[in-house]
């Protein structure tokens, strides 16, 4: 499959990733996703609402999907259930594209470009205290979207709330 990957939200400093934002099927928000190679995705989570599936475009990519790992290559899919703890990775010689839909849709592409703003002001770096703290705050305001297993939703919750008492903002 040949896809002309032209990524809308870049998130190559936080998360070692863009992000093409399509949204052309119906029901659903749905896009392609270029991660680095050697690149570890998001932090272990679960989509209270939507279930995701993920098609492999190109190279390789380790998906960790309830209790294991499943290594998926060019032409493999896999399908997450709501509330279901994932997340990917990229630990193969070359970059990987893969192709995802979340259903039903909700707020997911809202969530990812509120991340590429807060890139793209310098406070959402990648594993510093303040990048933390953003990344609770804005997990805690899209909730319906995304849920984070690893760190536990509690930390989550203090960290958002440590972020809001020393005054920073998301929008």
């Amino acid at each position: 499959m040949n896809i002309e990957f032209k990524p809308n939200v870049n998130l190559m400093k936080a998360f070692n990733s863009q992000v093409m934002l399509i949204n052309n099927i119906k029901g659903s928000e749905n896009g392609i996703t270029l991660i680095r190679r050697g690149a570890d995705g998001p932090p272990i989570h679960k989509h209270p609402e939507q279930e995701e599936h993920f098609m492999i475009v190109s190279g390789q990519l380790e998906v960790y999907k309830k209790d294991r790992w499943h290594v998926l290559k060019a032409g493999d899919e896999i399908l997450i259930p709501k509330e279901t703890a994932h997340t990917y990775r990229s630990r193969h010689s070359e970059d990987c594209i893969f192709q995802y839909k979340l259903t039903p849709d909700r707020h997911f592409s809202e969530m990812m470009r509120s991340f590429e703003k807060l890139q793209n002001a310098g406070v959402l770096k990648g594993t510093d205290l303040k990048s933390i703290i953003y990344l609770a705050m804005t997990f805690k305001k899209y909730k319906s979207e995304v849920t984070s297993v690893v760190p536990p939703t509690f930390v989550i919750s203090i960290m958002a709330t440590i972020g809001k008492l020393l005054g920073f903002k998301i929008e």
